[in-house]
């Protein structure tokens, strides 16, 4: 009797051994889109009814590459992005504003598989440009900041899809973006 339920428990592991299976290593390419927020802190300027602080959405997108490497259940990944925080606009003193913010993104990923879901973190960077114009007038800034993120993502084979947060330290203030996916692994 033992012997039978080793037996079994040995057939059932290999028979989900499949389950766990590593993905390929390889390079990826993907895209995404969901909702940003942009705020930023910009003090006291001195001019009575100027707001001090911006705090907006708007429609974001992302298009992203990267080279993936499995693992035995884990996986690691550098992933680059080009990253557009839309448009978001607010009105003040019968002027609109408007800020658009775009960025180059580098992340380390590491994450782990469990079946064909994948949950993973992410530590990186961006590289930020800011064009703000309201009163007639344009403001221009670009800087480097750090950032982090998290996510799951679904396997269909080459394709998963992916649903991802992301914050940035950036722009006297924070960027957030939350979205969602598709990515493209090249065997």
């Amino acid at each position: 009797m033992n012997f039978r339920r080793r037996f079994a428990t040995v057939a059932l592991l290999g028979g989900l051994l499949p389950m766990f299976a590593m993905a390929d290593s390889g390079l990826y390419i993907g895209a995404s889109a969901g909702g940003a927020s942009i705020g930023a802190d910009f003090g006291d300027v001195g001019v009575p009814g100027l707001p001090t602080s911006f705090d907006e959405d708007d429609t974001a997108y992302k298009l992203f590459g990267g080279y993936r490497f499995d693992l035995p259940l884990m996986f690691a990944a550098a992933e680059f992005s080009y990253v557009d925080f839309g448009s978001p606009d607010v009105e003040f003193l019968d002027n609109n504003w408007s800020v658009d913010t775009t960025g180059f993104s580098m992340f380390g990923i590491a994450g782990l598989e469990i079946g064909p879901v994948e949950i993973f973190g992410k530590l990186g960077g961006i590289s930020w440009d800011l064009d703000a114009r309201g009163f007639g007038e344009r403001i221009s800034d670009d800087g480097f900041d750090f950032g982090i993120g998290a996510g799951v993502a679904v396997g269909l084979g080459p394709l998963s899809i992916r649903g991802e947060y992301e914050y940035f330290d950036a722009v006297n203030g924070d960027i957030s973006m939350l979205s969602v996916g598709a990515t493209y692994l090249f065997d």
